[in-house]
């Protein structure tokens, strides 16, 4: 599958995860399971495997629907810990004192403390059929995919008008009503991306960001910005409460407001599609274990499964197929979604992320 908007200056263009902002919806039940935060101990035979995960209705899913069944399947129990902070991986290392063994972040918590902290993939997680070459590195496999789109309260911007591109939401004349952006809060990098998309650049040419660009694109709709998000519920609150007209927002919590019966409504188009990814922490005791896990978590079946009852994107087009058609429409990696997003460029934000946190700061204060 080629990735619309890929970044041609580095091997691969990343995701930066915002876990807690992907715990959209809850109401899926917690499922029995071993949780913990101690050491996995163990070695080659051990019949465990510790996964640090980041807690709410996304790992009771998780739980569910890819965790018991593998246990069931393969007798490897799984106990869950966390949050998987790149501070406690990069100790844990250094220590010598490893309590997990496989980590939800992929490029988002490998890149800010380095590749060293974890362990290479094996040749057979590398090449599996139905995940786009994109979505795999040496150390991280995707196993889900969410977008941050552009969503509107219609009846603030007008019956009948519907945004296209991040210019119409620069727009305020012709799409009336406040505007809310995802800011700097807690190492999470603000949308950037949509403010030099907003500004004219195309969305081919979105990395290497100019970044100064991006801040006059801002300091153009600052203005009529209330507040900068710094949570996955906040964007939804303010369109709900027509707080403001307009806001980025994370594709499953607008779609789970939607079935509500708010009057909300988003595109696809020019939305920054992520990747959720495992890795497997150096020296792991069980990472032979958490390599099966890895492994079962992209089976299109298992995948089907979860991602029917959480609304994230497979990373597998395979588990599409098993899923209910007009449904699968719905996620962010159906292919015709995918075609009119960008992936967003980690190994940028890797390098750039500090110094763009720091002027965001001083410019929302401003």
């Amino acid at each position: 599958m080629k990735i619309p908007g890929r970044s041609q200056s580095s091997p691969l263009a990343r995701r930066d995860v915002l876990r807690g902002g992907v715990l959209l919806a809850g109401g899926i039940a917690a499922a029995p399971l071993l949780s913990a935060c101690g050491g996995s101990g163990g070695g080659g035979d051990s019949k465990k495997v510790v996964v640090a995960d980041w807690g709410g209705a996304l790992v009771e899913a998780e739980k569910k629907y890819i965790f018991e069944p593998f246990s069931k399947e393969t007798g490897i129990e799984v106990v869950v810990a966390g949050p998987p902070t790149p501070a406690k991986i990069k100790a844990m290392v250094e220590t010598g004192n490893i309590e997990w063994d496989l980590i939800a972040g992929g490029p988002s918590t490998v890149l800010p403390i380095g590749r060293k902290y974890f362990e290479p993939l094996p040749d057979k997680l590398l090449n599996i059929p139905g995940i786009d070459p994109s979505y795999v590195d040496k150390n991280w496999l995707t196993y889900y995919l969410f977008s941050i789109v552009m969503a509107w309260n219609t009846s603030v911007v007008g019956a009948g008008k519907k945004m296209e591109s991040w210019a119409d939401f620069w727009d305020t004349g012709k799409f009336p009503g406040r505007r809310s952006l995802r800011g700097a809060d807690n190492g999470v990098p603000p949308d950037m991306e949509f403010a030099v998309l907003g500004d004219g650049v195309d969305m081919k040419s979105v990395y290497p960001i100019d970044v100064d660009r991006a801040f006059r694109s801002f300091g153009k709709l600052k203005p009529d910005v209330p507040q900068w998000w710094t949570s996955g519920a906040q964007p939804g609150q303010m369109l709900v409460s027509k707080q403001v007209g307009a806001s980025s927002i994370f594709s499953g919590r607008i779609g789970e407001l939607k079935k509500k019966g708010a009057p909300l409504d988003f595109t696809w188009n020019g939305g920054m599609f992520q990747l959720a990814a495992w890795s497997v922490v150096k020296d792991a005791p069980n990472k032979e274990n958490a390599f099966k896990l890895m492994e079962f978590s992209v089976r299109p079946d298992i995948q089907a499964s979860v991602w029917s009852k959480y609304p994230n994107g497979p990373s597998n087009s395979k588990a599409l197929d098993l899923m209910d058609k007009e449904f699968a429409k719905t996620l962010p990696s159906h292919p015709q979604n995918v075609e009119v997003q960008f992936l967003q460029d980690a190994e940028w934000w890797g390098k750039n992320r500090d110094a763009v946190l720091k002027r965001f700061q001083e410019f929302a204060k401003s």
